[in-house]
């Protein structure tokens, strides 16, 4: 027993300082894109991290909004917008006991699929990267679910695939324990360049310690930079399924 327990103990150590190192190689990087980040905050809260970032006028051009549920993206100033077709969406919804979050259209493709017992693999089968050349920018979403009797979480990536020009490459990661303090990220790029290179890497660990708006200040200064458009941290108590988001935009909406 002491040996088993010594074993989990030295993981959870190591997957801490593995967090700590990620979360420093985030803060680092000048342009890591759109995030996704899902975790368990502690024993009875689960939550995580949605960002956008920009560097085009069209791309800066949004806040988040969070309305009967939803979290959405909307035009900061509606005269501004130049083409709304990938940086217009619904980033986070909930349905029944599970949770959706994504960096596009796709939000909204899961749920519908979650509502017919299809899982997140399922949902994304037949989904395509985004189709921005040259960039080709990758499909990130998660689910928390809470429909067993502990929290899973999933997170998928649909990338531009390097075998088939028109093809796109599916990861799914599917999470079904889980330390508290810690959570699993994705990104859309690795860092700035041009074209902008994909993130192909697995989920990092990253660290979800205090309370949700603690947590929120801090990713927000660790992606601090002049790219960074607005982030939005939620929680759910597990036991009550109680939601709370707090949201940090750097422009305001002329339309609210």
């Amino acid at each position: 027993m002491f040996c088993i327990m010594s074993s989990m103990k030295f993981m959870i150590t190591e997957a801490q300082r593995l967090a700590e190192q990620n979360l420093k190689s985030l803060s680092d990087n000048d342009y890591p894109g759109r995030g996704v980040l899902l975790g368990r905050f502690d024993q009875d809260h689960w939550g995580g991290i949605y960002w956008i970032m920009g560097r085009s006028t069209n791309s800066r051009n949004r806040c988040l909004r969070y309305e009967n549920e939803i979290l959405r993206t909307e035009p900061a100033d509606p005269a501004l917008v130049e083409d709304p077709s990938l940086i217009l969406y619904n980033a986070i919804r909930r349905w029944d006991k599970t949770l959706v979050v994504s960096n596009g259209s796709q939000t909204d493709m899961i749920v519908e699929s979650l509502k017919i017992g299809k899982n997140l693999a399922e949902g994304m089968d037949g989904q395509y990267h985004e189709p921005d050349e040259p960039n080709f920018t990758p499909r990130i979403s998660g689910v928390l679910d809470f429909r067993k009797e502990t929290p899973q979480i999933w997170l998928s990536s649909l990338k531009k695939s390097q075998i088939i020009n028109f093809e796109s490459d599916h990861a799914i990661y599917h999470y079904r324990q889980f330390a508290e303090g810690l959570g699993v990220g994705l990104t859309t790029y690795l860092h700035n360049g041009s074209p902008l290179p994909t993130y192909d890497r697995p989920p990092m660990i990253l660290p979800v310690v205090g309370n949700l708006k603690e947590i929120v200040e801090q990713y927000w200064q660790c992606l601090q930079s002049e790219h960074l458009i607005s982030l939005a941290g939620f929680q759910i108590d597990a036991c009550s399924l109680e939601q709370e988001m707090h949201i940090i935009n750097r422009y305001k909406s002329k339309s609210f």
